[in-house]
């Protein structure tokens, strides 16, 4: 039996899960795909797409008893839809999950109360290339991670690029080194442009992020001991050592993380990233943001 799915956000990110849910309930892990958001249009979309039912209020899709719910809505309603439904069934939260600190303590209290996970959407996690080209690195001392895209039309409502783009890599720096603290050495922050040098047990860390006009930019340096790597994340190239290497992505990233997160809830594996994981990374962001300098993780 597969899982009976909810996605609630028929925008580019749901239009994009959509996808990768339909091809997951042809290899059977999905039941049912059910699709809620209040604009016909995107609803007559999803069914053309191969949703199964489609409601314009989520209370609806509740009388169906959906087991995992995707959540792809607006950023300012993340955290009110996650708090009304994680004790409905399991979460997946497009980034940023909670905006607030406070907010994702709590969101995390009543998810060990109603035994549901909530898990982050940090698909990055799912970047062969970040992967492969951090693999090489030997004994890490400095990472550098530059991201730049084009800025939303309507940019009030993404809160600013420090949630919709630094988190990625802020998250990709704390997963691959798992370090006990954060020093603050050095940080600037608007809403469109946000730089940020770090210290993570030792590693020094420096993330650059921008909105822009046009233009798309994700490049990573990785400098170990005795190695010097530099990953072109949209490209998929790797230089490292005097040679370029090119990375087949191989599968998508968003539907290896709709894949990982149904087989977590059908008990084939553990989840790609944790509620916790997420909490990390918005103590870094609130210390940033009220001038604090050190951050036990």
């Amino acid at each position: 039996m597969g899982v009976k799915t909810a996605l609630i956000g028929m925008g580019r990110m749901g239009s994009i899960h959509l996808k990768e849910l339909v091809r997951l309930r042809s290899e059977g892990l999905i039941d049912n795909i059910m699709v809620v958001d209040i604009d016909d249009s995107r609803l007559n979309t999803a069914k053309s797409m191969g949703a199964d039912e489609t409601f314009k209020n989520i209370d609806e899709a509740l009388i169906k008893h959906p087991e995992a719910i995707i959540i792809a809505t607006p950023t300012t309603t993340h955290y009110d839809l996650s708090i009304k439904l994680v004790n409905k069934a399991h979460l997946m939260v497009e980034k940023p999950v909670t905006v607030k600190l406070s907010e994702a303590l709590n969101l995390l209290s009543e998810s060990r109360k109603t035994g549901n996970m909530v898990v982050p959407a940090m698909v990055e996690r799912f970047n062969k290339t970040a992967e492969e080209a951090f693999s090489i690195v030997r004994e890490p001392i400095a990472l550098s991670m530059v991201r730049v895209g084009v800025i939303p039309q309507n940019p009030d409502s993404y809160i600013g690029v420090i949630y919709d783009l630094t988190i990625h890599d802020l998250d990709l720096a704390l997963f691959r080194l798992r370090p006990m603290r954060a020093i603050i050495a050095k940080s600037m922050l608007n809403r469109d442009n946000v730089s940020l040098l770090l210290n993570l047990d030792g590693v020094s860390v420096n993330i650059e992020s921008k909105w822009v006009n046009s233009g798309k930019l994700r490049i990573h340096t990785y400098v170990g001991l005795s190695t010097f790597t530099v990953a072109d994340l949209i490209h998929g190239l790797i230089y490292s050592n005097g040679a370029v290497k090119n990375v087949n992505q191989g599968e998508e990233p968003v539907y290896l993380e709709d894949k990982n997160f149904l087989e977590a809830i059908m008990g084939k594996t553990k989840p790609f990233a944790t509620l916790t994981d997420y909490i990390s990374c918005l103590r870094i962001i609130e210390a940033v943001q009220q001038n604090y300098n050190v951050v036990p993780l």
